[in-house]
């Protein structure tokens, strides 16, 4: 069904995205909410995530409702009771509606298996554009979409086959929005440092941070340094070691961090979702990169601020090109 149809009908066109994980990917798909409401202004959009990541899409307000799944929890806990109680109401919340449209941007088999319990026609990438191709056999309609863009512009790309919609020049948003930002108290202008990644391969060396810590103290600029684990924190008071102006942030769930960021003048991270989701807030973002694709899940340019990656696959960003970048944005 095209989109010149959906126009003649005069009903609510109901829609369920699935993209569970992780946050940089959730972050990556949330441009096709604009775009889905530009094009199809009656719709009404449901979201199937892992529960660690719904606060996030909490933030968007064209996101009718969030369905959330624990399956990294699950699959830990096979033999307790507990498990099975919450996979049926995940499910059965799932059942609950029919929708014109299911979209499952993930790709994967486990995403894939989630579409079994909708009620709905079923959209996928086929199986040369999937990342895991058995799973495009689990849907009613394939879509071809290469693999060789960045991903914010591959879910785009599905959206608008699903839909039948011409992109264009079409912008994109993000569409998250921050209300009663509330810092801490922090005073201060301040950054936020994102040094942490699950991969080592992925990290910018500390003595790489130790300058860009003294080249804020010169700025008179507060630096900020959130953590995610036991390893990240121990980071984090190395970093603050030898500064006076470091503080290292308390354990926070993303909606507080996600307020945080939201008051920062500048965001600098390595591969990961905080900074994505830091661009994605439309702060000034720099991203660093070391073993991953920059030109393909690097951070995306966001229509209201200026942000930019450094490095790729096997070059490591300097010092001075990021100082000469932080430069340029703040």
């Amino acid at each position: 069904m095209g989109i010149d149809l959906y126009a003649k009908i005069n009903y609510m066109v109901r829609i369920l995205i699935i993209k569970t994980s992780s946050l940089g990917d959730i972050i990556h798909c949330l441009p096709v909410v604009n775009d889905i409401k530009f094009f199809v202004p009656d719709s009404s959009i449901d979201w199937l995530v892992e529960d660690s990541f719904a606060d996030v899409l909490k933030l968007h307000p064209d996101i009718n409702s969030v369905i959330t799944i624990s399956l990294r929890s699950w699959k830990k806990n096979l033999r307790k009771k507990e498990t099975w109680i919450r996979l049926y109401k995940a499910i059965k919340a799932i059942r609950q509606n029919y929708y014109d449209i299911i979209i499952d941007f993930q790709g994967l088999l486990k995403s894939a298996f989630f579409t079994l319990f909708t009620r709905g026609d079923i959209h996928g990438f086929d199986k040369a554009s999937i990342r895991e191709s058995a799973a495009s056999y689990f849907y009613r309609f394939t879509h071809t979409v290469s693999k060789n863009i960045h991903a914010v512009v591959r879910n785009r790309e599905l959206a608008s086959k699903c839909f039948e919609y011409e992109l264009s020049d079409q912008p994109a948003h993000f569409g998250l929005e921050i209300y009663n930002i509330s810092n801490f108290n922090l005073s201060e202008r301040y950054v936020v440092l994102i040094h942490g990644s699950s991969k080592k391969s992925k990290q910018w060396p500390i003595e790489s941070w130790f300058k860009i810590i003294q080249f804020f103290n010169r700025q008179d600029l507060r630096v900020l340094l959130p953590w995610g684990n036991l390893e990240e924190y121990k980071i984090c008071k190395i970093l603050r070691k030898d500064s006076n102006n470091c503080l290292v942030l308390p354990k926070l769930n993303i909606n507080n961090l996600a307020n945080i960021i939201a008051g920062a003048k500048c965001a600098i991270g390595v591969d990961s979702g905080l900074t994505h989701l830091a661009n994605a807030e439309g702060i000034p973002t720099i991203g660093l990169y070391m073993d991953s694709n920059p030109y393909l899940n690097g951070v995306y340019p966001n229509v209201k601020i200026p942000s930019v990656n450094i490095g790729e696959i096997g070059e490591l960003p300097t010092v001075e090109s990021v100082i000469a970048q932080i430069e340029l944005i703040i």
